[in-house]
């Protein structure tokens, strides 16, 4: 069969669109992908790396990037900037949710596989301490804690805890002070054994989490840690992934299977509901651009806020099954992490913001 100069040159794009698709790479094939929301500008390779990664977490001082990788028990360490892989920082049997404590210098990393806290120095990572949360060894499950929420401002780590890896009915969120260095007394009591994303607004005074084994989410008084009300939508399944908009007032929950994107206001009405990444783990809401992204293993949803109560898709982008995502404001970076795969070896994907 004889091809003319078009019909190869469609076969073309169409190859690279295949393969693109396939690894996940922000490539483009014309100038009008090019102006997207995300251009990929580096891919990093964990060939040694198997199994799933978890939360990251950010040293600007020293421009160190921090991701746990749980199955590999460890955290992993790479240069802000350019997203060279630096370190790989041992000692940890299931290191899930991490925060970065500039004011002491320190990286907090939640191991569930330990059920503890482990607090280590940001200068040569020596452990500093070990704080027991509870307990969850003996159901041989080593899931919590997991999921957590970092205070900069107040300097304080919301961590949840408990539930099902602890063999019990319901969950706690406990509360880590950085400049006590020490848990403190304060702590929410979660009507669910399984605690997904925690959100904070300090204006209002609220705490928000995803309370996923009863699809629901928890609406709490940030002062008195009281359970204020649970706010649920028909469809709600799996809500994992949260973010919040503080000044709008507006809450952003990710559910999955199928994926899901609702935005609950001020008095948990749902103003709006679009698909999104499946299997989504992680969101980040950015008020200077109002985007919101949202990261599974089925891609990156990135939705734009065009008001409180208007939301759309903007681009969805397949990203090699990275479900944890994280965004750098300051430097105009996001940054995405997949495992190992039938197609590609273990990755952390860095991309430029555009306006």
């Amino acid at each position: 069969m004889i091809f003319s100069s078009r019909m190869r040159k469609g076969f073309a794009h169409t190859a690279i669109a295949v393969v693109t698709a396939m690894l996940g790479l922000a490539v483009a094939v014309d100038a009008t992908a090019q102006q997207g929301p995300l251009t990929q500008i580096h891919a990093t390779a964990l060939p040694e790396i198997t199994g799933d990664f978890d939360h990251f977490a950010v040293d600007t001082k020293r421009n160190h990037l921090f991701v746990s990788a749980e199955v590999h028990h460890s955290v992993e360490m790479f240069d802000l900037h350019t997203g060279e892989h630096l370190q790989s920082i041992s000692g940890f049997k299931t290191p899930h949710s991490l925060a970065f404590a500039p004011e002491k210098d320190e990286l907090l990393v939640a191991d569930g596989g330990d059920s503890s806290l482990i607090v280590i120095a940001a200068t040569d990572f020596h452990r500093i301490e070990r704080i027991q949360l509870i307990d969850g060894s003996a159901t041989g499950k080593g899931d919590s804690p997991d999921a957590a929420y970092y205070d900069a401002a107040k300097r304080l780590w919301y961590i949840g805890n408990g539930g099902v890896s602890a063999n019990l009915p319901d969950s706690t969120i406990s509360i880590f002070s950085v400049d006590e260095g020490k848990l403190l007394d304060a702590k929410f009591s979660v009507p669910g054994n399984n605690v997904e994303s925690i959100g904070v607004d300090d204006l209002h005074r609220r705490l928000y989490v995803n309370i996923r084994d009863k699809s629901v989410i928890g609406v709490y008084d940030l002062d008195t840690q009281k359970l204020l009300t649970t706010w649920t939508t028909p469809g709600l399944n799996r809500n994992t992934a949260l973010a919040v908009d503080v000044k709008d007032q507006r809450i952003f929950v990710a559910g999955r299977k199928p994926g899901m994107f609702y935005v609950f206001d001020q008095d948990g009405k749902v103003v709006s509901q679009l698909p999104c990444a499946d299997n989504n783990d992680d969101m980040t809401y950015d008020a200077a651009s109002k985007r919101i992204y949202v990261s599974g293993t089925q891609g990156l949803s990135i939705f734009h806020q065009d008001s409180a109560d208007s939301y759309r898709e903007i681009l969805r982008l397949p990203t090699n099954g990275a479900k944890t995502s994280f965004l750098v404001p300051s430097l105009k970076q996001f940054y995405a992490v997949h495992p190992k795969n039938v197609i590609d070896d273990a990755g952390l994907l860095v991309y430029r913001v555009n306006p």
